[in-house]
């Protein structure tokens, strides 16, 4: 047995226990099969090794890194191999900013109008509550316009991290500034990132940052703040061997230092707050702190310093066991964590080399970890619509009259997941709390009603009823090699939506389907006595509910 496989048959939690505390090998608990995924370590894969890089890789890659991605690109990734495709993700890109190009950059009006009820303050309530949502419709599109790149899917992970809630910051200004902030650093430097997010104007009013001062009157001291960013945001609450990362004073020192950070005056009105944050000195508490072991006149920066100072190997182990959850599986390997915090420490903190040495690695390849994740509420809806290539959806639609309408921000918000909304400072869940007997039903009727074109909208006398979520079923085929072999395009099909193969029983309901009683030698796009059209629908209704389908 080596050493990898020694430590896959230990629970998680023991893999790095005192040796002095560890109990008899015959009491040790042996882990069930689900954690033994992968012998495999951080070495680079190499195909002349792990054997060709080809589609099923290719898809595992992007489908990771992205979300849904669509045929042909799967298919030039295979071309371009892994490094190249690698290259590729790790380049930034512009946002389409049409939906919210109106008011976005700009500071939110937060004094209403007076007097209140009068058509001003309506019109300005109005105004603000049209502005979340498109401002929640404005990211979903830009994951779906997203060109081959991880800056998407990387800020909606940090999204996820660093958490706040429409409902309490409630400007959409303040958190479409903030999340320019995680696209902006979702691939840099996460030291400078924290001391970023700090002093956002959404998370001091989200994390009680504003009530956090002291006066003429006294002590204002919030604790909020400098809590979250030790449990959740930097090194959790304990160590891989259970010792707490701080204590109660710490958190009270901590929220000491971070006083005095507040929201910015506008030079636009008195009735306008600005989109930076300010810090008064008269606010902070000047006074001696004692933090994580250190003394001193401490402000939020210093802090921050001392949190990756004197908690560095807790903070990367932290970070980097949350990104192996998000996008290799949500059972974490802590040997390939460890390496993975050596890399984020040996880099100065720098995000991406930590994202390229995990998706090049031989374990992020290994069979095991393939098809293995279940896809959370957006990561399923956007697939569906982004791999198929569907039209007509109305939330992304920036003009009149089509922008009233917000099917899928009401689907999401109704499965528990829509953006900006998390559920608390936690964020959502993750991993097989996804799917379940209760959620099931509502994410494959979605996929179902989409693929035979059932989700349907009334518009006016004159334009009738749409479809929305437009399906073209033979534009779709035609992204595939050889759509006109009517055998080959199931396998194409089904290898491009599921994330593991059918089993030769799936293969053949699914062909069956498709042929649906007609001969394999007559099979033809373009000869209207096929259905061909039809009988497409038919495959991808009966495909979306396999269980695969809700696997990546």
């Amino acid at each position: 047995m080596n050493r990898r496989e020694f430590f896959a048959r230990v629970a998680p939690g023991l893999r790095h226990a005192d040796p002095k505390k560890m109990v008899p090998a015959d009491q040790v608990p042996v882990a069930p099969p689900s954690f033994f995924r992968s012998s495999l370590g951080l070495e680079p894969y190499s195909p002349d090794s792990d054997g060709a890089w080809d589609y099923a890789k290719a898809a595992h890659l992007l489908r990771r890194a992205m979300i849904g991605p669509t045929e042909r690109e799967i298919r030039d990734a295979v071309a371009a191999g892994p490094d190249a495709t690698i290259e590729m993700l790790m380049i930034p890109f512009d946002p389409d900013f049409r939906l919210i190009a109106d008011w976005a950059g700009t500071d939110p009006r937060t004094g209403a109008p007076e007097p209140a009820e009068s058509p001003e303050f309506w019109e300005w309530f109005n105004g603000k509550l049209e502005r979340r949502e498109r401002l929640g419709r404005w990211w979903l599109r830009t994951m779906v316009k997203s060109p081959v790149s991880i800056q998407e899917r990387m800020t909606f992970f940090w999204h996820c991290h660093f958490v706040s809630e429409l409902r309490a910051v409630e400007w959409p200004e303040f958190m479409y500034h903030q999340n320019q902030l995680l696209r902006r650093n979702a691939l840099g430097n996460f030291r400078q990132f924290v001391r970023e997010i700090t002093i956002d104007e959404s998370m001091l009013i989200y994390l009680n940052g504003v009530d956090n001062f002291v006066d003429w009157s006294g002590s204002h001291i919030n604790e909020n703040y400098a809590r979250e960013l030790m449990e959740l945001f930097t090194m959790g609450p304990a160590d891989w061997n259970g010792a707490p990362n701080y204590t109660q004073r710490d958190v009270a020192e901590g929220a000491r230092a971070f006083s005095g950070w507040g929201k910015s005056a506008s030079p636009v009105s008195v009735h306008h707050n600005g989109l930076g944050s300010a810090f008064d000195a008269g606010r902070w508490d000047s006074g001696v702190k004692k933090f994580l072991g250190r003394t001193g006149p401490f402000g939020a920066m210093d802090a921050i310093d001392i949190i990756f100072s004197e908690r560095a190997d807790q903070v990367a182990k932290f970070i980097c066991e949350k990104i192996y959850r998000a996008f290799v599986h949500h059972i974490p390997d802590r040997e390939i964590v460890a390496g993975m915090a050596a890399t984020f420490r040996e880099h100065d903190w720098e995000i991406q080399p930590v994202m390229e040495q995990l998706l090049r690695s031989r374990h992020f390849y290994d069979p095991t970890n393939i098809g293995a994740m279940e896809r959370s509420v957006v990561d399923y809806h956007l697939s569906i619509i982004r791999a198929m290539g569907l039209t007509r959806v109305m939330d992304f639609q920036p003009n009149e009259p089509e922008h009233r309408f917000n099917d899928l921000l009401n689907r999401l918000l109704k499965m528990g997941q829509m953006p900006f909304h998390p559920p608390n400072v936690k964020g959502w869940a993750e991993g097989r709390a996804w799917v379940s007997v209760s959620t099931l039903p509502g994410r494959q009727k979605f996929a179902i009603d989409v693929a035979r074109g059932d989700i349907t909208v009334w518009m006016d006398n004159q334009r009738g009823t749409w479809t929305l979520y437009e399906l073209d079923p033979i534009a779709l085929a035609r992204t595939f090699p050889r759509p006109d072999d009517i055998r080959q395009l199931c396998d194409d099909m089904a290898h491009h939506f599921l994330g593991n193969p059918p089993s030769p029983r799936e293969s053949e309901m699914l062909y069956r389907t498709m042929l649906s009683g007609g001969t394999e030698y007559e099979w033809s796009l373009d000869d209207p006595d096929q259905r061909a059209g039809i009988r497409i629908r038919a495959f991808l209704a009966a495909l979306v509910q396999l269980p695969k389908f809700q696997l990546y």
